[in-house]
């Protein structure tokens, strides 16, 4: 049943119209602008993106530390790879910011309606071994100049993302967490069982290049991230919760 649900949701996916970011002119030149057009909560302000009757405006408010680590970026060559895309606003923006970039979008859902020659989405499951296998067949041989993790925000997961995306990530480029704290302020997103530190305090550890409790990352994993990241940047956004690290690769 399981996979008959799959397919079926699969050929739905492939025939449903999508929005055509290229045929769209628009005359935003901020990735503010293009995150409030799109509707994605990295902006500073945009109605809810996750119901349709609310007329609450919220928004993290990333776009600033977004344009402040890539602005000089906007007009390369590079690929992007988000993780977690839901609609895919966030992407149909980043399409429209770096008009020469490739926009690689990956998520366990067929929800993504958006199209471009730039853009190239990919539906899988990270969490299983067949997913994760689909994955690194997709981006085998490639790297990127930004990675961004935006998508389930529990902490194992997180914590595995960082290891093993890193990995795929160029000289001088990004591997980007948001809501980094969620799993620290909300229990459910806590999956660890005491056995795993929290993100803000692993940063604090690779970048004093301290070993720390995992049973995710052994001894020999954080000393390859102490070797491989040259710094951390942690920005407070708008909201409680809104929480982005920046990860520069050496």
């Amino acid at each position: 049943m399981k996979l008959l649900t799959y397919f079926y949701k699969k050929s739905a996916f492939f025939f449903k119209k999508k929005i055509n970011v290229d045929r769209e002119k628009l005359n935003f030149e901020s990735l503010d602008e293009l995150f409030t057009y799109y509707g994605t909560d990295k902006a500073k302000k945009v109605k809810n993106p996750y119901s349709k009757n609310s007329d609450l405006f919220v928004g993290h408010g990333y776009s600033k530390f977004y344009e402040k680590h890539l602005e000089f970026s906007k007009n390369d060559n590079f690929n992007l790879l988000e993780i977690g895309t839901w609609y895919g606003a966030s992407s149909a923006s980043f399409c429209k910011y770096f008009p020469n970039a490739k926009i690689f979008g990956l998520d366990k859902n067929f929800k993504f309606k958006y199209k471009s020659k730039n853009i190239i989405f990919i539906q899988c499951d990270i969490r299983t071994k067949y997913g994760l296998e689909k994955l690194k067949s997709r981006i085998h041989g490639k790297k990127f100049k930004v990675i961004i993790d935006d998508g389930s925000h529990i902490l194992t997961h997180i914590i595995k993302n960082i290891f093993f995306f890193i990995n795929y990530i160029e000289k001088g480029g990004y591997f980007i967490i948001e809501d980094f704290n969620l799993p620290k302020n909300y229990s459910y997103l806590n999956d660890a069982s005491n056995e795993e530190i929290f993100i803000d305090e692993i940063f604090k550890n690779i970048l004093r290049k301290k070993y720390f409790k995992s049973k995710i990352l052994s001894k020999d994993k954080q000393k390859y991230l102490f070797e491989l990241i040259e710094n951390i940047y942690i920005y407070k956004g708008n909201n409680k919760d809104s929480d982005i690290a920046f990860l520069k690769i050496k």
